[in-house]
């Protein structure tokens, strides 16, 4: 069945670190705390499909330095604290709808939008209530 992402759950993934101990969290939480990098601002008005995993999603129209140190940087100490290891290369996006077996259709064009990102959030994947929430750990800000 397909999924609609819930309001609260939309999300910019960084990086993808399953399974974390409580060890590790706190060695990431302190990690991000000294990451010093620029807001900036991305703008959206893109879609796009993966169908082997079924994810429909919203992709920025260009890719910032900024974003790509930061992600680099995130899944780069989860390699190094051997929590996961990213076969995939990195590739922004916000899910809108998961389990499609076809890529949906469009109907109308999205009007392009900016988003400023003045902070980042390190998140805990968990279910509540059989329903996938993403429960925000720490606030982290962009200088």
């Amino acid at each position: 069945k397909r999924k609609s992402v819930l309001e609260h759950n939309l999300h910019l993934t960084l990086a993808f670190l399953p399974n974390v101990t409580l060890d590790n969290e706190q060695k990431l939480i302190e990690f991000a705390k000294h990451l010093t990098l620029s807001p900036f601002q991305l703008q959206f008005e893109h879609t796009g499909y993966w169908q082997d995993t079924g994810i429909f999603y919203l992709k920025p129209n260009k890719v910032t330095t900024q974003l790509t140190e930061l992600a680099t940087s995130l899944r780069a100490e989860g390699e190094r604290l051997g929590i996961y290891k990213n076969p995939h290369a990195f590739h922004p996006h916000i899910t809108l709808k998961r389990n499609c077996k076809q890529q949906p259709r469009i109907n109308k064009n999205i009007t392009p939008f900016n988003v400023e990102f003045k902070q980042f959030k390190l998140f805990h994947s968990t279910r509540v209530n059989n329903q996938l929430r993403y429960l925000p750990m720490m606030e982290f800000p962009l200088y």
